[in-house]
């Protein structure tokens, strides 16, 4: 797995990442580095004459540290369209709580949509679908008793079922209602695959570019980029790949280290980081 699957709602970076960044790199070199200033903020009143890096740490001793962080994301509207994903769970939740939960034995249930279609459907629609998906359910359920699952191509393709013991994470789960989507077969396509590396490149070779004008006034500080690549784990070039591709990159002298971020799946974990460049 490559991607950071859901972004972290906190806007601030250093609260997303950045401070667990600092502490991994106290103890990986025996520093004391701590956050000394928020540089992309400016005062009240103020005007920023330049773009800033997200931070500056320092620490007795050694140079002041400047750290910027950047995300790139494949496919680009990924987030965009992950946040819809999340939005329908929400609606079919409150339909499946209202009508549906309590004709169920307890058990853990799935609702799966095809993604590509539920986009095609603005915001607005969501409920709609939602409590469309419940009623069909409702009119078959003698059905959904004896197959446990159920599935239809209206309002679009979705499919729910009880999901069986030996596909559940945690056995402690007794109950509950879990979503899951699917755009396309998870067999690597090599000419989407070489499309996602472009991509990537492109991104990134836009961030080193935008990290090098922020850094310019920092010349005596340790500058350091850190990135974390998000965005669909089927579509996305796995981390030996991506390793390369920020290897090749044509990085300004002004970056002095380069920091990948690992992948999490829960956006409240940890995030541990490794010195690439």
């Amino acid at each position: 797995m490559v991607s950071f699957h859901c972004l972290r709602d906190d806007k601030c970076e250093w609260r997303k990442g950045l401070r667990d960044f600092a502490i991994q790199f106290n103890e990986t070199f025996g520093k004391d580095y701590s956050l000394s200033k928020f540089l992309d903020i400016s005062e009240k009143g103020s005007k920023q004459s330049t773009k800033q890096p997200e931070v500056l740490l320092e620490a007795p001793g050694d140079k002041p540290m400047v750290i910027e962080c950047k995300k790139i994301v494949y496919p680009p509207k990924y987030y965009e369209r992950h946040r819809h994903f999340h939005k329908f769970f929400k609606y079919f939740n409150d339909s499946y709580n209202r009508d549906l939960k309590y004709l169920l034995p307890q058990n853990i249930y799935e609702i799966g949509i095809n993604e590509n279609a539920l986009y095609q459907n603005k915001e607005q629609k969501l409920p709609l679908i939602s409590n469309q998906i419940v009623a069909h359910v409702l009119q078959h359920i003698e059905e959904f008793h004896v197959s446990n699952q159920i599935c239809s191509a209206e309002p679009i393709p979705w499919c729910f079922r009880q999901v069986p013991k030996n596909e559940r994470d945690d056995e402690s789960d007794k109950s509950g209602l879990r979503l899951s989507g699917s755009a396309k077969s998870l067999s690597y396509q090599f000419d989407k695959l070489a499309e996602a590396e472009e991509e990537i490149a492109k991104q990134l070779a836009k961030y080193l570019s935008e990290a090098d004008k922020k850094f310019k006034e920092y010349a005596n500080c340790l500058k350091i980029l850190v990135l974390e690549i998000c965005g669909d784990i089927s579509s996305i070039p796995g981390p030996q790949v991506i390793v390369e591709i920020i290897e090749n990159a044509t990085i300004p002298p002004s970056i002095d280290q380069i920091w990948l971020a690992d992948p999490q799946d829960d956006a409240e974990s940890i995030i541990t980081y490794h010195q690439i460049v």
